[in-house]
């Protein structure tokens, strides 16, 4: 459980290995870390009778990751629990998504 927790059984999942992000945690950590995540969130519903869950993540100083060491939080949702952990508040951006997809098809030279 969170020390600080957000709502009522707010959860930190951490592999037992050490991983520092994402980008270095092999597959198959990442998807028994997600297998418990859902089965927690099961749990959660039955149990504390949640409405809802948020996943989340952060992997790299600019993702304001401050705990080098690969985790998600699993936070549990209440009916008007007044939470707002969603991005829309935030202002978008102009993008050309065809150009975003050209970078990331481009081979590397």
């Amino acid at each position: 459980m969170d020390v600080n927790p957000v709502s009522l059984g707010h959860t930190i999942i951490i592999p037992k290995k050490h991983y520092v992000c994402i980008f270095d945690i092999p597959d198959e950590i990442l998807k028994e870390i997600i297998s418990v995540s859902k089965m927690l969130a099961e749990k959660y519903r039955e149990k504390l009778n949640i409405t809802g869950v948020n996943i989340l993540h952060a992997s790299g100083k600019d993702a304001q990751q401050s705990v080098f060491h690969f985790h998600i939080h699993l936070i549990p949702r209440y009916p008007n629990d007044g939470l707002d952990l969603w991005i829309h508040k935030y202002p978008r951006r102009k993008v050309r998504l065809e150009e975003v997809v050209e970078k990331i098809m481009r081979e590397k030279t």
